[in-house]
């Protein structure tokens, strides 16, 4: 049952905030079974065709403890398995619930309504690949016979010997532009199945690419297809990570202020 703004006065548990998850069309939307980030119980509230989904918290700010994380991400996706969500950025806290309908969901009303029409149908699919080093490494020295040769000439050498700082240098500039290579081939060939995607900067040394697409729920066996293809051409050089489908995270999460 959702929760209904008041105006007839001060809220009486000034003593607790309103936590809020995502924002949802309110034809359909249920609050997902359980409890959410602090243990409190999850309801929803309406305002027109939107629903935010909600729970109480003590008040005060949310501290970033790993279990709230997950439970924040878990609510929006059980959210998610019926119905279209906007994501709201996990700590987002309103002093009352007359705020999350008056100052959230009216006062952006239409942006809201936009967006969950743009978002129908569509799911977020996440890849992370990273090379194998020794796989890796070793394309390199066999692929350019100048790093071959510093390879040869620096066997038992020093650390201080100048000769492994220009090796050291040359892998990375080679595995740089395998790095560029691979990424755009690999992205390009995904981004055919997809109707957007956000790519990052990798995070490590051997970390090949970081990237999220926006799909059409339909589309998700083609792109399934088309992610095995690849996988199974690059085994032996690369290590896959494929999670999804999920809510839109990567290209839509509101925050608790304009924008």
């Amino acid at each position: 049952m959702a929760l209904t703004a008041s105006r007839s006065g001060p809220q009486e548990m000034s003593e607790t905030s309103v936590y809020v998850y995502g924002v949802t069309w309110a034809d359909g939307a249920a609050a997902p079974p359980g409890t959410g980030v602090g243990g409190g119980p999850l309801d929803t509230v309406e305002r027109g065709e939107l629903a935010a989904i909600v729970s109480t918290v003590p008040a005060g700010p949310i501290r970033a403890r790993r279990r709230d994380l997950l439970r924040h991400l878990e609510v929006v996706q059980e959210v998610f398995a019926s119905n279209t969500v906007l994501p709201v950025q996990f700590g987002s806290v309103f002093p009352a619930i007359d705020v999350v309908s008056e100052e959230l969901l009216a006062q952006r009303y239409e942006e809201f309504v936009e967006l969950l029409h743009q978002f129908e149908g569509l799911a977020e699919l996440r890849i992370r690949a990273a090379y194998k080093q020794e796989e890796i490494l070793a394309e390199i020295v066999q692929g350019d016979c100048g790093i071959a040769r510093l390879r040869e000439l620096t066997r038992g050498a020093s650390a201080a010997d100048p000769r492994q700082v220009q090796l050291g240098e040359a892998v990375a500039r080679s595995l740089t532009a395998v790095r560029n290579r691979d990424a755009r081939t690999i992205s390009g060939a995904l981004l055919e199945c997809a109707r957007d995607a956000v790519v990052e900067e990798p995070r490590t040394e051997y970390e090949l690419m970081r990237a999220s697409y926006l799909v059409e729920r339909r589309k998700i066996a083609g792109f399934d297809k088309r992610m095995d293809t690849i996988a199974r051409r690059e085994r032996d050089r690369i290590s896959f990570t494929y999670t999804g489908p999920l809510p839109p995270h990567s290209f839509v999460s509101l925050s608790s202020g304009g924008g």
